[in-house]
């Protein structure tokens, strides 16, 4: 029986994998055990270590690797663990499926290679990485292009998704959510800013599409979710799932302001709080990212940004939310 070898599967992504694909089809290697239920094959194992890799590859007939393990968090990380990881274990990765024959490699990469984008980008942009997780990425896209041309019957799907978010997520998202339900969320400024995001269950269902449609060479797919959302827009979809009454607009200075006292406790304690001056100007600033190539290979999302966002939250208000286990990626 012809498996997939998934990296990383065990977090939020991977666990929706898991519900798409057949599990007897899959082999999960990851750092941690998936606390979800499933059937696939489990072995925890590093890619950081290519014996690893090895070992787990040599007890299952693959033809696919699909890689989602990644150093990816924007705190608390070292600048060379973000590489070890994301560019070395590619490498290990490749250098394993060379070994056994496997021609197929699919990698998540991220929109964070192409760096600081005044207006918007797209696949023709050129990257321009401008912090280490973006910057490793690319590294990990590098050594692909390198993979695929030693061969040219080998096949790479490289998938750069914007912001992720859904059911059994607990990062950027869910702290907006959060935030809205406790009624500390205001509008800031205009909001007209566009603000690129996924919806993992689309994500999902586009990779495995494309996957089925992989050609030799290298094959690029940004992906985010229509219609496009401006901020001011995010916040009013949530408050009016949760039946909280239209949001209150702030100025951006103020709200600027309001996040100082965060910083403060941010350096004094080393956590990573919800609030900060960086997440006020990280969520105003337009981060938009065109995905129009995965609509021209022919697919079609089950949901919109609307559908995703009020999903997420009556996942956050249901009975699933106290007993399923949650990841912060």
């Amino acid at each position: 029986m012809i498996k997939k070898l998934f990296t990383g599967a065990s977090g939020f992504i991977g666990s929706h994998f898991h519900e798409a694909l057949d599990n007897n089809l899959m082999v999960n290697m990851d750092l941690k055990k998936p606390l979800f239920a499933h059937t696939a094959n489990f072995h925890q194992g590093d890619i950081r270590n290519i014996a690893e890799i090895r070992a787990v590859a040599a007890q299952h007939t693959c033809d696919t690797i699909v890689h989602l393990a990644a150093e990816h968090k924007d705190f608390g990380i070292p600048y060379d663990d973000y590489f070890r990881t994301n560019e070395q274990g590619t490498r290990n990765l490749c250098e394993v499926a060379t070994e056994l024959g496997i021609k197929r490699f699919v990698f998540y990469s991220s929109v964070a290679v192409y760096g600081v984008v005044a207006d918007v980008a797209d696949e023709n942009t050129p990257p321009n990485p401008n912090l280490p997780y973006g910057a490793s990425k690319f590294a990990g896209e590098k050594v692909l292009y390198e993979w695929a041309a030693a061969d040219p019957t080998r096949s790479v799907l490289i998938i750069r998704p914007a912001v992720v978010y859904g059911e059994r997520n607990v990062a950027n998202m869910f702290r907006l959510i959060q935030q809205v339900q406790a009624g500390r969320y205001f509008h800031i400024g205009a909001g007209q800013n566009i603000k690129s995001i996924a919806y993992v269950r689309n994500l999902v269902a586009a990779t495995l599409y494309l996957a089925d449609k992989m050609k030799t060479g290298i094959q690029i797919y940004n992906y985010a979710d229509e219609p496009q959302l401006k901020s001011r827009e995010i916040g009013s979809i949530i408050a009016h799932a949760l039946g909280k009454k239209e949001p209150i607009t702030l100025p951006y200075w103020m709200v600027y302001t309001m996040g100082l006292p965060f910083d403060i406790a941010i350096k004094l304690t080393g956590k990573d709080l919800p609030i900060s001056t960086n997440r006020v100007k990280k969520f105003c600033t337009q981060t938009y990212f065109k995905a129009q190539r995965v609509v021209e290979a022919g697919f079609s999302p089950s949901y919109s940004n609307k559908e995703g966002l009020q999903n997420m939250v009556k996942w956050m208000n249901s009975d699933n939310f106290k007993n399923e286990q949650f990841f912060d990626i």
